[in-house]
């Protein structure tokens, strides 16, 4: 008897090794890693791509030898490279030449604005300058009339005159008028960082050699600002 329950025993035990071997789940050592990477590409914009709404200058009933003072305008690297501006101003004339039709710039670059009287007398001392005819790019005669800038805040000033040109179609005329296409400044100022800003005004004099061809003229000024990243080959090229 213990025979036959030692060898059900055994039958049963075989069963159910067969069972196991049919129906269980073997384990295997693993192991794994990965890596993962992302580029987010900077952003070029100045001022957003928005036009700018303030009018560089208005005024009526202008006549030889007066001035019409323009208003600030504002340039801002709204993007998240440096970049570099090309800035062309345009003149042009209704029904005469654009030549007696002077334009002097003076613009400021920074990141924290100075304050408005610091601009203003800045302003008042560069006016002074050509209201007496001898206005110059290097503002020794506002420099030397106005406070000390803030730290960090640069400046510039000049005439946009046909020679600034440097190769960008410098003059077209019609029968009708004329227009003149200028650079403005140098390409050392016009380089903005990120969160930095210009402020930009142009003033307007009418020579007092103008003749009676002028009486009723309109004269529009026009301002033009491209924007280029500074890398190596993101230059401006010159057209003829």
């Amino acid at each position: 008897m213990k025979n036959v329950k030692k060898a059900l025993l055994a039958t049963s035990l075989a069963g159910a090794l067969v069972v196991s071997a049919g129906y269980g789940t073997y384990s295997w050592f693993t192991s794994s890693t990965q890596a993962v990477g992302t580029i987010e590409n900077g952003t070029l914009s100045v001022n957003n791509g928005e036009s700018i709404s303030t009018p560089l200058f208005s005024g009526e009933s202008f006549a030889p030898s007066q001035v019409v003072m323009g208003n600030f305008v504002t340039l801002e690297n709204t993007g998240s490279l440096d970049q570099q501006l090309k800035v062309t101003y345009t003149g042009s004339v209704d029904k005469a030449s654009a030549d007696p039709y002077k334009i002097y710039y003076l613009a400021f670059k920074y990141k924290e604005k100075p304050s408005g009287d610091v601009l203003k007398d800045w302003r008042m001392a560069w006016e002074r300058g050509f209201y007496n005819g001898n206005i110059n790019p290097s503002m020794s005669l506002a420099k030397s009339a106005a406070p000390s800038l803030p730290e960090g805040v640069e400046v510039i000033t000049g005439e946009v005159t046909i020679e600034e040109a440097q190769a960008m179609a410098a003059m077209a005329k019609s029968a009708e008028g004329s227009s003149k296409y200028y650079k403005v400044g140098n390409d050392k100022f016009f380089k903005l960082n990120p969160n930095q800003y210009i402020d930009i005004v142009f003033d307007v004099k009418l020579d007092q050699k103008a003749g009676n061809e002028y009486q009723g003229a309109v004269y529009s000024g026009s301002l033009n600002v491209e924007a280029k990243q500074t890398d190596q080959g993101g230059k401006f090229e010159n057209k003829k």
